[in-house]
């Protein structure tokens, strides 16, 4: 069984905090903040798999929906910052686990 490092749990709970913020403010259909919560769901899917690579996919497809806000929301740019770099660091610390264990044999 994979181990889940405690960047990855942070990551998690930070997408689960977001995402319930998000809900209980009731966004309107189709507004910008209504999509940045249907991207943070599908982050939120993906990062159930044993590592932060599982979730990359979703987190490119966030960055796009992110790069191509025009008005880009400050609320919503801290959001995709705090979600962004959580996930590099998740990220991170998995890719020096796997080289230290390679580095053992």
């Amino acid at each position: 069984m994979a181990r889940i490092s405690t960047a990855f749990v942070e990551f998690r709970e930070l997408l689960a905090r977001h995402v319930l913020e998000l809900e209980r403010a009731y966004p309107e259909r189709y507004s910008t903040t209504w999509f940045f919560l249907r991207y943070l769901k599908r982050v939120q899917r993906q990062a159930e798999g044993p590592t932060p690579r599982a979730c990359e996919r979703a987190m490119r497809g966030l960055v796009r929906f992110y790069c191509d806000m025009a008005d880009s929301e400050q609320a919503l740019a801290e959001r995709f910052d705090e979600v962004y770099f959580a996930h590099r660091n998740a990220v991170l610390l998995e890719q020096r686990a796997e080289r230290r264990a390679s580095r053992r044999g």
